[in-house]
């Protein structure tokens, strides 16, 4: 697919002669165009593999060359074919400063800043780009790891079949359904969803010296990972949490306001936890997390000190129908990813009861068969209520409810 320019600037020029008895004057008329084109946590990642998101601004604005690796592990890198973005078996090389990273300039100036590029299925899109003169070059590496979409495909040879029943436990014996596997939903945007429910051996991921589980494929392709340990991969035990001592959601529990992950400009202590976890163990995997999939903080921002009852509190204890639907205002979403509310520096988050209760795990019922038991307590991102004791958010218990 050849890449097609979101925003340029194009001139056509008209001459017209006077010629009079004083000489003659020239008139030159210019037309711009512009185009728009305190329990145990675990951490959940989306990679970005599939999807890209644009917020574009006019500017003047040219992708100036494509270079593709000329085979796998090399260092070498060739000119595309016409500059044509390769359709597929090609991952983005991120913008950086190295010889052989991508990058921008800004009126013949090298400058990433604020610049965003992604890169899927056979097409690239651009954000932040907001001068003119800017000039974008990109490197691409040969894909050695398989594509969301390919991973998918994998799997959906074990679909189940239906809407389970979530009132019921999943697991392969002893609960009240055997519904294992991988099942299909709808999620914000009301795109397909396919998430992993009951007993699941072959959801594993590793990234780095980490290893994951993947809970579902997002809507936009990318992939939805809960951590379970370093080493080896850990199913029970300390090892599958970050803290193995335990932190608070928020130190902060004297109003309703406090079950927020981002209460007005301040984070809450668990997010302050995920930050710096991030800091010192995923900064290189920066360019592969995607902010835009975001992490649903389903509660009401607004300070009050009423009792409140939160819509997964609805959802999960009376009414038993686990939903991905998250208004943009309740979605953390990273800069300048604005189908969600923005508010995050980092891609990284907690799983939502939500996800817990489409994987299996029921309000007030064990489980010990399905994926996301470990045998330890584990803070989920979904707000419960706020009473005169003070402001409450969904955990997974060891007995795994």
């Amino acid at each position: 697919m050849e890449f097609e320019t979101l925003s340029s600037g194009k001139f056509r020029f008209w001459k017209k002669f006077f010629v009079g008895v004083m000489g003659f004057f020239l008139v030159l008329f210019g037309i711009f165009l512009f185009h728009k084109s305190y329990a145990k946590y675990r951490v959940t990642q989306s990679i970005q593999i599939v999807n890209g998101t644009v917020q574009y601004t006019n500017a003047d604005f040219s992708m100036l060359g494509v270079k593709v690796q000329s085979a796998k592990g090399s260092g070498t890198y060739v000119s595309a074919s016409g500059n044509k973005v390769p359709e597929s078996g090609y991952k983005l090389k991120s913008l950086g400063t190295g010889e052989t990273d991508s990058y921008c300039t800004i009126n013949g100036t090298k400058n990433n800043t604020g610049i965003n590029i992604t890169y899927a299925n056979g097409s690239v899109t651009f954000s932040g780009i907001k001068e003119q003169g800017t000039r974008c070059y990109l490197f691409f590496d040969l894909q050695t790891d398989p594509s969301g979409s390919e991973l998918l495909t994998k799997f959906k040879g074990t679909m189940g079949s239906g809407t389970p029943d979530f009132s019921k436990t999943a697991c392969s014996n002893g609960c009240g359904q055997t519904t294992n596997g991988l099942y299909k939903t709808t999620d914000s945007d009301s795109k397909e969803t396919y998430y992993f429910r009951g007993t699941v051996a072959n959801n594993w991921v590793k990234m780095g010296n980490f290893y994951w589980r993947i809970i579902r494929f997002n809507g936009n392709g990318s992939i939805r990972l809960i951590y379970s340990g370093t080493g080896t991969p850990a199913e029970t035990g300390a090892g599958t949490q970050l803290d193995s001592t335990g932190t608070a959601f928020n130190s902060s529990y004297s109003d309703a306001r406090y079950v927020k992950f981002v209460y007005g400009s301040t984070s809450s202590t668990i997010k302050q936890k995920l930050d710096s976890w991030y800091t010192s163990n995923l900064t290189s995997f920066a360019s592969k997390l995607d902010g835009s999939a975001g992490f649903c903080n389903d509660g009401d921002e607004s300070t009050t000190t009423s009792t409140t009852y939160f819509p997964p509190y609805n959802r999960l204890y009376s009414s038993k129908a686990p939903s991905l639907a998250c208004s943009k205002t309740n979605l953390f979403t990273t800069k300048g990813n604005t189908n969600g509310n923005e508010k995050l520096t980092n891609a990284i988050g907690l799983i939502t009861a939500d996800e817990v209760a489409l994987a299996g795990g029921v309000y007030g019922t064990a489980n010990s068969g399905y994926y996301l038991y470990t045998n330890q307590y584990y803070w989920t991102m979904s707000p419960y209520y706020f009473t005169s004791g003070g402001a409450g958010v969904f955990y997974v218990f060891n007995y795994g409810y």
